[in-house]
């Protein structure tokens, strides 16, 4: 078992030194709070990650529920399926220059 770069021996010693260190009692505190440490922190990067996926979802929905533009411009006409049936769609004003 390689955890870290930390072979078994390794691991071993490093948790006899803490047992030595910390005393039987509150080397289980000590494991406990790792432990709870541990499940907050997996719970934390969990939801972030929930969070971008659910954000990266949600935007092509977004998009997609805009009209494409088509050669005669974002209002559509009936032809292409833009308006409904007897739906008839008024040309927009045009406003004229004064020529002169």
């Amino acid at each position: 078992m390689n955890f870290f770069g930390v072979g078994n021996m390794e691991l071993i010693v490093v948790l006899l030194v803490a047992l030595l260190v910390l005393g039987p009692a509150r080397m289980v505190d000590a494991a406990r709070m790792a432990g709870k440490f541990w499940n907050e922190a997996q719970r934390t990067l969990r939801s972030a990650a929930d969070a971008a996926t659910t954000q990266l979802d949600a935007r092509p929905a977004a998009e997609s529920s805009e009209p494409e533009p088509g050669p005669e411009g974002p209002e559509g006409s009936v032809a292409r399926g833009g308006g409904e049936q007897g739906e008839t769609q008024a040309p927009e004003p045009r406003s004229e220059e004064p020529r002169g």
